[in-house]
């Protein structure tokens, strides 16, 4: 049984100060039972903290994981894009002697190769071309007063932009009408 100490004072009549006598006492049945109960129950409430915060955590690694396998692709589409546009661009050019054409078809059927690949992997170009101007989605660089256009459409696409699933990689360079 574990004892407890009780203080007794004890006054010695040549001393100005008093002497502490400490006496031990035993502990009651009772008083072991409720030290150990309340050491329980502080057990069980860290028990339970523990048990959340770690619960908590698997949760916030899955949803990290998960979010990391839907964008895994991303850096890898974004750094297509250049070369789809330098595609485009070479494609819009006119040729007049018959190996010119044929390598022009060959370009157009990579370039459609590409964005097909891309697509698949959740890579969409934004459509801007008479759209509400909106700066989540395109970048206006140029405005111009149009007749008959409505302020603040979008007028001409000077450079494409791209989402990836639900995250813009690439706004839209725009000119808009005032």
């Amino acid at each position: 049984m574990t004892k407890k100490k009780e203080k007794e004072v004890e006054v010695d009549p040549l001393k100005e100060e008093p002497e502490i006598i400490e006496k031990e006492k035993e502990k009651t049945p009772q008083d072991i039972i409720a030290e150990l109960e309340f050491k329980i129950k502080e057990l069980k409430n860290t028990m339970l903290k523990d048990r959340a915060d770690l619960v908590n955590t698997q949760k916030r690694l899955e949803k990290e994981r998960i979010i990391e396998r839907k964008y895994a692709a991303l850096g890898v589409s974004k750094a297509l894009l250049t070369p789809i546009d330098h595609f485009e661009l070479a494609l819009k050019h006119e040729v007049d002697n018959e190996e010119n054409k044929n390598i022009m078809q060959g370009f157009k059927i990579i370039k459609e190769q590409f964005s097909k690949a891309l697509e698949e992997e959740g890579v969409s170009e934004i459509d801007a071309l008479g759209e509400e101007y909106d700066p989540n989605f395109h970048q206006a660089i140029m405005t111009e007063k149009k007749e008959g256009t409505e302020p603040n459409k979008v007028i001409d696409v000077l450079q494409k932009g791209y989402m990836f699933k639900d995250r813009v990689i690439r706004p839209a360079i725009v000119k808009i009408s005032e």
